[in-house]
């Protein structure tokens, strides 16, 4: 069996199957190591997994309203199967991940099984294997964070976002542990499946990262759906209910409250530490490796992606970063742009944005104008029923060029694309403003809002 590559990709994520497989396109020899299931976390246990559930979460909680449609449905005839909830998750992962095998197969990569080490900078072992390689590239992804005084027991019942998307019943009540992403997502389908649900999130809002007011639409929904949400909040124990089966958590501020299960969601940690980096001395940063713009570490030969980067900790970044690193390696020069990245939450409502918040350009001291458009406006949206939320599109005065933009709302994470567009485009708002948008759509919102930021809305008054 060949044992020298011209690439190795440790991890086989979104970031180290799609570097694979370009690389392979482009003419490379490739050896892709995976210790467990190909398509890493991402794909087994992370974004597909959870946005299958969400879909089915939305679509059982839809026809509890369906009379708004004309749709009469009798009283108790709506039963939950969830068993057929994971079984349908199950299928879409095991399809996925066939795809992915199929594709690596045919671009003849070579997948090597096991836990690959480094020897030095051109050696890396697999389970005895030594394997040559003139360029690799560390794509070992991350592993969910825990809190000094509160640590995952599956048998108890605290649990990462890996046990939430296990659970055989839906929990009675559900206690999440921090309300970023992914603890959105999840109080999300629970709630919608019928746990009760809470949220702890020791920052003053949820999403602490993302625009207020689009956050501050999300959080009144979740209260209307009796999510119940503490802000500023910390755990400072979790454990078994001496009276019943249920945990008991106390917060620093003296409450005591209960739940069947808690999830603990306090985000991630780079997974650089069982792949023999104490043999190749790269430069690090904060517990995670330093690259350049090409991705390449401090060592020529080794290049990183990722969370092993932990610039931003999202597939679709990992999955760009991969093919910046095949490019290179082919000798086609290619850059890492940061810039205009969107970012999601598959909640419902969807949340959307891109580039800089208004409140980061305050504090950067830029002058700006922001455009916005409640969907309250959108005829599309009200035919959904599903109106609430906004477009923001936040505008450099000096030269109404597009630097950020966030929505709230049906169909949000699809339609940020087209902002994302205009600003790698580099148009300006009012070229924006100045595309044919079909009607009735949501996406038209975006040329309102655009057209708000000099108030010339169409469909709006301020």
């Amino acid at each position: 069996m060949e044992n020298k590559y011209g690439l190795v990709v440790l991890g086989s994520g979104p970031g180290g199957y799609t570097a694979a497989l370009r690389a392979a396109a482009l003419g490379q020899s490739v050896c892709l190591i995976e210790k467990e299931k190909i398509g890493g976390v991402c794909l087994n246990w992370g974004c597909i997994p959870t946005k299958s559930l969400l879909k089915s979460a939305h679509f059982f909680d839809s026809l509890k309203k369906s009379e708004i449609f004309g749709v009469k449905i009798k009283p108790g005839s709506i039963e939950l199967d969830f068993s057929a909830v994971q079984q349908r998750k199950k299928e879409i992962v095991d399809k996925l991940t066939k795809g992915i095998e199929f594709l690596l197969q045919k671009r003849k990569v070579r997948i090597v099984k096991g836990q690959g080490r480094f020897l030095d900078k051109n050696r890396i072992d697999v389970q005895g294997e030594v394997i040559n390689f003139d360029k690799c590239v560390i794509a070992t992804g991350s592993y969910p964070a825990e809190l000094k005084n509160i640590k995952f027991d599956d048998a108890l019942g605290i649990v990462s976002n890996r046990g939430g998307l296990s659970f055989t019943h839906v929990p009675k009540s559900l206690l999440i542990i921090g309300g970023g992403v992914i603890g959105c997502e999840f109080a999300d389908i629970y709630a919608a499946l019928g746990s009760e649900v809470t949220i702890i999130e020791v920052a003053e809002r949820l999403l602490p990262n993302e625009d207020k007011d689009i956050v501050r639409v999300l959080t009144n929904d979740f209260k209307k759906r009796k999510i119940k949400i503490f802000t500023q909040g910390k755990v400072e124990s979790v454990s078994k209910s001496s009276n019943s089966q249920e945990l008991l958590i106390k917060l620093s501020q003296g409450q005591e409250l209960s739940a069947e299960k808690v999830l603990l969601s306090v985000g991630r940690i780079p997974n650089i530490d069982n792949c023999g980096l104490e043999n190749l001395g790269l430069d690090m940063l904060d517990g995670r490796i330093k690259v350049n713009e090409q991705m390449q570490t401090s060592i020529s030969t080794i290049y990183a992606i990722g969370d092993a980067v932990g610039k931003n900790f999202l597939a679709h970044v990992a999955s760009h970063q991969g093919i910046i690193v095949a490019e290179n390696i082919a000798g086609n020069a290619s850059r890492m742009n940061y810039a205009n990245i969107p970012r999601c939450v598959y909640s419902h409502p969807e949340i959307a944005s891109i580039g800089i918040s208004q409140e980061q350009a305050e504090k950067q001291g830029l002058k700006i104008k922001i455009g916005k458009f409640p969907l309250l406006a959108s005829g599309r949206a009200l035919i959904e029923d599903d109106s609430k939320g906004m477009i923001k599109i936040i505008v450099q005065a000096s030269d109404d060029r597009i630097i950020g933009a966030c929505l709230s709302g049906p169909m949000a994470t699809e339609i940020v694309h087209e902002i994302a567009v205009a600003m790698n485009a580099d148009l300006t708002v009012k070229q924006l403003a100045g595309i044919i948008y079909a009607h009735p759509t949501v996406s038209e919102s975006i040329m309102e809002a655009a057209l708000d930021s000099d108030g010339q809305a169409i469909h709006l008054i301020r």
